[in-house]
C-alpha cells in the first residue's frame, strides 16, 4: 500500500521526517517497506515564458530561443516543434537534474548558446496521461497553463514533490488498505488526536435519488448491502492537481475528475466504488443478482467475458452492468458527455468476489479490497465523501437523499474479558487505564466492572475477535520493547512427550521399516475410474465417493475409500523404473460418507496399507505372501497384540481368491492380506505376485499396549522337531497352525511354518506343509518319553481334522 504523507497528514498531525514516521509504524505493527522522496531527482528546474523565437544561424532544425524565468532572460537553444512565443515551459538550468541522473550544463550547440534546456513531460520520467489537463503533447516540449507564475519550482506547479511511504500490510488489517486506517495507527502509535473523515453534502439538487433510479437486492447472501447516489449536471473535466499528486503517490494513474474522485475515495477509507452513466441503464434500475449461465459482457479493458451462475453482477432491467466488486461494463461508463451518474456503494461477500475474480482472470484494487471483507458500515459515508468532492470540485450536484438497500444489518460485536488475562498472556503490568486509553486510540470502546471488562469491538476491525486480539492490540502500542523478558515457573514449563496414541502408531511403522518397508505418502485424491480398475462391483460400498468442488484435475475429482490404488500407482513407478524389489507402506486415511448428497463430515478410517513385490525370486512359490504377513504379525507384537486369526478372503475382486485372508482379532475384522488379482496386476502394470497388505489403525490401537512382560532367559535347552504333513490344497494353513498350538501342551513354546511345496513331489491338489516345532521345560531339560506322545497326538489329530497324513 503506497500513500503520500501529505495525505496521512489530513487525520493526524504528523509533525516528524518520514523516517521517524516509518521506524515507530514499523514497530506498531505497520511494517514501512520503503520511503521515496518524490521529485528528489528533479533539481533546478523552474517555470519560463518564451519571450522570443528565432531561427537557428547554422541549423535549419533548431530554434533560439528567449526565456524569461521572473529573475532574468535567458537563451535557449531546442530543436522541438510545438514552441511558440508567450507560451510558458519547464527550464532546466545550469546544474539541474533530471531523472536517469542527467546533469544540464550551459553549452553551445552549433555556435549558439543555450543556458539550460526546456524539458518535455518523457524527460521528467513521465507520459502525457499522467498529466490531464495540461498540454502535453506526445513529443516534445511540456507546455504550461499561460497563468503560471514564473521562477517557480515545477515541482510545485505539476505536484511532483511529496513523501511516499509504501506499507506492508497482511491481509487480515483491511481497515489499513487506506489512508484513514493507516492514520488511525500514526496517530495511535505517537499518541496524536485523530479525525476521523466526516462528509458533508449540500444535495443542491432537490429532486430526490429514488425519482432517479431503483435498487433491488435479489442475493442477500452475496450483497448485503448496495447504496446509491446521484450526481446531475455533470462536467467531466481533469481532477485538481492536489488529487492527481496524490493519486501518483499511490500508485494511481489521475484519469477526469469522475473516476479520479472514485479512486481517491477508495484510497482515503477504503470502500471502493464505481459511477454508472444514468442514462445507460434501462429503466433507471439497479438490480444486484447472480448472473446466469453464459452470459455474456464486455467489461471496461474491452474484453468479452462469459459469466457463469454463481457469479453476482450489478445489473439494470435488461443485461450485467458490472461484475460486483471487480470491475464494470462498457455498456454503462461514465463518457466525455455524461451528464447525470449513479454512485454506486456496496458491501460484497469476500468469498464470492474473490472466486468471480479468479474465474473471469481480473484481480483489480476494488476486488482486492472486497475479498478481505469490508466494513458494511462505511457504505453511506464513503458515498458521502465522493459526493462532497463532486461539490467540492464543481463537478455536478448531488441529489437529494440515499438509496440504501441494507436487508440484514450485522449485530455489534463484543468481547468480554478481564485485564488481568491480558497481563497475564504478556508477561505485563498494565494498567486498566493504560489498555483502555491504548484500545479508545484504536477506536475499541472499553467498559470496565470491577476485574471484568467489556471491549465494544468498531465495524472496521473484524480481524478482533478474541481476549488475545486485544492483547495483541495493547502490546503492539504499549511498546514490544518495554515488555521486560521473564523466566517461566517450573509450573509454567513441560517436557515434550509423546502421547499414547502416537507412541503405538509409531511402533506399527517401525515394525515394517524394519521388515524391508519404505514409507510412501500419497495425495487422499484420485479418479472415480481407479475403482474400475479394481474390478469393484457397481454397488461396492467404496464407489460412494466423495467429490472435491474444486478438484485439481479429473485425476483428483474424488476423495479415496481405497489405499490400494495410490499405492499401486507407487509401486508401478518404481517397476517402470526397473526396481526389482519394492516394499512401500503408508499411514493414511480412506473417507467414506454417511450419506450422500453431504449432510455431515464423512468418516474417516486410518489405515496402515503396504505393497511389495520381488523380482530376484521366484514369484510363484508364494515365499512374498508370507514375509508380508510376517511383517504383519511383527506389526501386532509390537503392540502387544495376541496372533490373529487368518481367514479366506473371497470377495474382494482385486486380490487373488486363493491367496488372500481376513485378519481377525478378537472376531473383529482389523485388516486383510493378499495377493493382487493378475487382471488388476495387468491393469495397474505391476508384477502379478504382488502382495497387498491392509491394516485398521483404529481398532489395533484400541486393543494395544505399551506394557511389556518381562521374563527370564531360559536355562534349560530346547528341543526341535519338523513335522511335515500332505494335506489338500485348498485348506488353508492357518487353520492347521493354530491346531498345532492348542494342542501342542504345556512345553511347546513355539510354530513356525518353513515350508510350504506344490509340485512333481505331491500329487496334484496336495501341498506339502512343513512345520518347526520348539518344546522347552522350564525347570529341567525334556525327555524323549516327555515328547513323544505330544508328537503323536499332533500327528493324530492332523488326520482327524484335515485329512493331513504325516510325510516320512
Amino acid at each position: 500500500m503506497k500513500l503520500s504523507m501529505e495525505w496521512l497528514s489530513d487525520f493526524t498531525q504528523l509533525n516528524m521526517d518520514s523516517k521517524t514516521l516509518a521506524d515507530r509504524m514499523t514497530l506498531t505493527g505497520s511494517k514501512v517497506e520503503n520511503i521515496i522522496e518524490l521529485g528528489a531527482d528533479i533539481t533546478n528546474v523552474v517555470t519560463a515564458r518564451i519571450t522570443s523565437i528565432e531561427k537557428h544561424p547554422n541549423a535549419d532544425k533548431l530554434l533560439v530561443c528567449k526565456v524569461d524565468t521572473g529573475s532574468g532572460s535567458r537563451t535557449i537553444v531546442t530543436g522541438a516543434d510545438n514552441v511558440y512565443e508567450g507560451a510558458v515551459v519547464p527550464v532546466a538550468l545550469d546544474g539541474a537534474k533530471l531523472p536517469g541522473d542527467v546533469v544540464i550544463r550551459n553549452g553551445e550547440l552549433r555556435g549558439v548558446l543555450s543556458e539550460g534546456m526546456m524539458v518535455s513531460a518523457q524527460e521528467f520520467g513521465y507520459t502525457p496521461a499522467d498529466f490531464p489537463g495540461f498540454d502535453v503533447p506526445e513529443h516534445g516540449i511540456f507546455i504550461l497553463p499561460a497563468t503560471t507564475e514564473l521562477g517557480t519550482d515545477v515541482r510545485e506547479v505539476l505536484g511532483l514533490r511529496d513523501t511516499q511511504i509504501e506499507f506492508e500490510i497482511t491481509s487480515n488489517r483491511v481497515d489499513c488498505f487506506c489512508a484513514e486506517g493507516l492514520a488511525r495507527e500514526a496517530a495511535a502509535s505517537f499518541e496524536l488526536p485523530f479525525t476521523p473523515r466526516s462528509p458533508e453534502v449540500k444535495a443542491e439538487e432537490k429532486k430526490g435519488a429514488e425519482e432517479f433510479a431503483s435498487v433491488t437486492i435479489e442475493a442477500p447472501d452475496l450483497c448485503p448491502r448496495y447504496a446509491a447516489r446521484i450526481a446531475t449536471n455533470v462536467k467531466i473535466a481533469p481532477s485538481p492537481l492536489w488529487m492527481q499528486r496524490r493519486l501518483r503517490a499511490a500508485g494511481m494513474r489521475p484519469i477526469n475528475n469522475l473516476v479520479d474522485i472514485t479512486n481517491y475515495v477508495m484510497l482515503e477509507l477504503g470502500q471502493p466504488m464505481h459511477a454508472f452513466d444514468l442514462r445507460d441503464l434501462h429503466e433507471a434500475r439497479i438490480v444486484v443478482r447472480r448472473a446466469r449461465a453464459g452470459e455474456p459482457m464486455k467489461t471496461l479493458d474491452g474484453v468479452e467475458r462469459q459469466l457463469t451462475a454463481d457469479m453476482l453482477v450489478i445489473a439494470d432491467g435488461e443485461r450485467p452492468v458490472a461484475i460486483a466488486g471487480v470491475m464494470g461494463a462498457e455498456n454503462s461508463e461514465v463518457k466525455a458527455d455524461t451528464s447525470t451518474v449513479l454512485l454506486e456503494s456496496a458491501n460484497f461477500a469476500p468469498v464470492s468476489v474473490r472466486r468471480t475474480a479468479q474465474r473471469v482472470g481480473l484481480r483489480t484494487e476494488s476486488s482486492s479490497r472486497f475479498e478481505k471483507g469490508l466494513d458494511p458500515h462505511q457504505v453511506t459515508r464513503a458515498l458521502d465523501r465522493a459526493c462532497e468532492l463532486i461539490e467540492v470540485l464543481g463537478c455536478g450536484q448531488i441529489a437529494v437523499g440515499v438509496i440504501d438497500a441494507f436487508p440484514v444489518k450485522p449485530e455489534p460485536v463484543s468481547i468480554s474479558f478481564e485485564p488481568a488475562q491480558i497481563n497475564n498472556l504478556l508477561g505485563t503490568d498494565i494498567s486498566v487505564e493504560d489498555m483502555k486509553a491504548i484500545l479508545m486510540r484504536l477506536g475499541v470502546a472499553l467498559q470496565t466492572s470491577g476485574n471484568s471488562a467489556v471491549a465494544a469491538i468498531p465495524s472496521f476491525r473484524p480481524d478482533l475477535e478474541c481476549m488475545a486480539d486485544l492483547a495483541e492490540e495493547v502490546a503492539r502500542f504499549y511498546g514490544y520493547n518495554e515488555i521486560k523478558p521473564t523466566l517461566l515457573s517450573g509450573k509454567q514449563t513441560t517436557l515434550g512427550a509423546l502421547t499414547t496414541g502416537q507412541i503405538l502408531r509409531r511402533l506399527m511403522q517401525d515394525a515394517l521399516e524394519e521388515n524391508g518397508f519404505y514409507e510412501a505418502m500419497t495425495f487422499s485424491f484420485e479418479s472415480p475410474s481407479q475403482l474400475d480398475r479394481l474390478r469393484l462391483a457397481a454397488e461396492a460400498p467404496q464407489r460412494r465417493q466423495v467429490k472435491i468442488r474444486n478438484p485439481l484435475g479429473e485425476d483428483f475429482a474424488v476423495m479415496r475409500t481405497s489405499m490400494l490404488p495410490s499405492l499401486l500407482e507407487c509401486a508401478a513407478i518404481n517397476h517402470s523404473r526397473s526396481n526389482k524389489l519394492v516394499q512401500l507402506y503408508e499411514r493414511s486415511f480412506t473417507y467414506h460418507p454417511h450419506n450422500l448428497p453431504l449432510t455431515e463430515l464423512p468418516n474417516e478410517a486410518e489405515h496402515l496399507a503396504g505393497i511389495a513385490y520381488d523380482l530376484d525370486h521366484n514369484q510363484k512359490d508364494g515365499r512374498l505372501f508370507y514375509e508380508v504377513k510376517a511383517a504383519a504379525l511383527e506389526v501386532f507384537a509390537r503392540l502387544g497384540l495376541p496372533e490373529p486369526e487368518f481367514k479366506r478372503l473371497t470377495d474382494d475382486p482385486s486380490l487373488h481368491p486363493g491367496r488372500s485372508a481376513l485378519i481377525m482379532l478378537e472376531g473383529q475384522e482389523v485388516g486383510r492380506l493378499g495377493a493382487l488379482h493378475p487382471d488388476v496386476a495387468v491393469d495397474f502394470e505391476v508384477p502379478e505376485a504382488a502382495v497387498y497388505l491392509d491394516l485398521l489403525v483404529e481398532p489395533l490401537i484400541a486393543q494395544a499396549t505399551v506394557a511389556r512382560t518381562c521374563r527370564y532367559l531360559p536355562r534349560f535347552p530346547a528341543v526341535t522337531r519338523d513335522l511335515a504333513f500332505l494335506m489338500d490344497a485348498d485348506v488353508p494353513v492357518g487353520e492347521l497352525l493354530n491346531l498345532l498350538r492348542a494342542k501342542g501342551g504345556e512345553y511347546l513354546e513355539s510354530v513356525e511354518i518353513f515350508d510350504i511345496y506344490q509340485g512333481q513331489q505331491v500329487q496334484e491338489g496336495k501341498k506339502s506343509v512343513a512345520f518347526s516345532l520348539v518344546f522347552r521345560k522350564a525347570d529341567g531339560t525334556l525327555k524323549e518319553e516327555e515328547i513323544a506322545p505330544v508328537i503323536q497326538e499332533l500327528i493324530t489329530v492332523a488326520k482327524t481334522s484335515f485329512a493331513a497324513q504325516l510325510r516320512e
